[in-house]
């Protein structure tokens, strides 16, 4: 065989090889694309709006609750400032939702990984609006209440959760867009204290956020309060009949905050089938 011969096959085989990589490189590409997508990692935040009566919505919302929020000092001093805080199992949100009954509004905001305070909920307050914040009445002027999270998927010994933390704040009208623009990496305006919320929830977890129900009230802007006291930043948010901006609707309704999140299956614990044991298998026999 001439070398001129051994190098035409030699050249062959190395072409034949370099085919076959490219093949293969082929085939993984297109496994890769047609992988599962994990744009819906994150937090989903679900508003209902339902004209339920409170005095029975907290009873309905505690009969499904999985596990305290917090502690039970936290707990207290978070029902103080008007907000009421259950985790449920998302295998019951369809009937919590019916419980509920018929609402004006069930609205569906997908956030995605939230790493910096992000606005969910907020109602402007009326000029002259009575607050009451950690027992001390406030008067406002122009200025906004708003719920804000952040929350992020954790790493854990059984897979993963969800990092949520929620805080409520006042903000200024007038300084509400120049502190958008600002840091996040804290509550935008002044926090109210004791209001916030801190937890990791599981994947088949869900955090509910509602008004916790403080005996009748109403806002003090008209006549026949029955209430000495103003609204807390939960029942003013939460727990009165009006719009966004703050005013009075034709249409009563209590608005409730569900904090569903989405973790990735990519980190979720594997589960391994369970081996059965041979026909023929001899059972270990102690020594």
């Amino acid at each position: 065989m001439t070398q001129l011969v051994r190098r035409a096959i030699h050249m062959a085989s190395l072409l034949g090889v370099t085919l076959l990589l490219q093949h293969c490189a082929g085939n993984d590409q297109r496994s890769m694309n047609t992988s599962p997508r994990q744009d819906l990692d994150g937090l989903e935040v679900i508003r209902w709006t339902t004209t339920q009566d409170t005095s029975k919505l907290e009873g309905i919302v505690v009969g499904f609750q999985k596990r305290p929020v917090m502690n039970m000092m936290a707990t207290e001093l978070l029902l103080k400032e008007g907000f009421l805080a259950s985790i449920v199992d998302q295998s019951d949100m369809d009937l919590l939702r019916e419980k509920l009954g018929s609402g004006s509004m069930d609205i569906r905001t997908s956030y995605g990984t939230l790493p910096s305070w992000r606005e969910v909920f907020k109602r402007t307050i009326p000029m002259g609006q009575a607050l009451t914040a950690n027992g001390h009445g406030r008067t406002t002027a122009n200025q906004v209440l708003q719920i804000a999270a952040r929350g992020w998927t954790t790493p854990t010994e059984s897979g993963a959760c969800f990092q949520i933390e929620i805080a409520t704040s006042i903000l200024d009208i007038q300084t509400l867009q120049d502190e958008a623009l600002g840091r996040a990496d804290r509550p935008l305006g002044t926090p109210i204290d004791n209001t916030g919320i801190e937890t990791c929830l599981q994947p088949n977890e869900v955090l509910i956020v509602m008004s916790a129900n403080q005996g009748p009230f109403k806002s003090g802007r008209g006549p026949g309060s029955e209430s000495p006291l103003p609204p807390t930043a939960g029942q003013f948010l939460l727990g009165e009949s009006s719009d966004l901006q703050g005013k009075e609707t034709l249409v009563k309704g209590v608005t409730l905050l569900a904090f569903v999140p989405h973790i990735s299956t990519s980190i979720l614990p594997f589960k391994s089938p369970i081996e059965k044991p041979s026909v023929n298998a001899t059972p270990a026999l102690n020594p």
